[in-house]
């Protein structure tokens, strides 16, 4: 199970991070639980109209926050990863779930790690 973390991360960052040199370490917190805000809404809304893998997917959410609390403390990074997640689920009412599934879906689909099995 722990080869897989490094794995996680690393899908997490090479996917929502813009180059990891150029942020600061607090930035580099904040885009990782933009990564894990998304991979908590996978779980929540794309089970419906795609088989996910939900175990992965929750590892990836829970690797990226590990790492963010680190950085920012407990606090900090609790309250930037609530409000990134109210963010997050905004947008998917935004778009509508289906879509932004869809979206994640295609967005997705040439990693690596796969998070959504069909």
């Amino acid at each position: 199970m722990r080869s897989r973390v490094p794995v996680a991360l690393a899908f997490a960052v090479s996917v929502y991070a813009a180059p990891i040199h150029a942020q600061t370490p607090e930035e580099q917190a904040l885009t990782l639980l933009h990564a894990s805000s998304a991979q908590s809404a996978i779980i929540t809304f794309c089970g419906k109209h795609y088989a996910i893998d939900g175990t992965t997917a929750l590892r990836i959410s829970q690797t990226t926050r590990d790492v963010a609390t680190k950085v920012l403390g407990r606090e900090r990074a609790d309250a930037a990863f609530k409000d990134e997640l109210a963010r997050r689920y905004a947008e998917v009412k935004d778009v509508g779930e289906q879509q932004w599934c869809t979206d994640q879906r295609d967005g997705l689909s040439k990693g690596a790690v796969r998070i959504f099995k069909n």
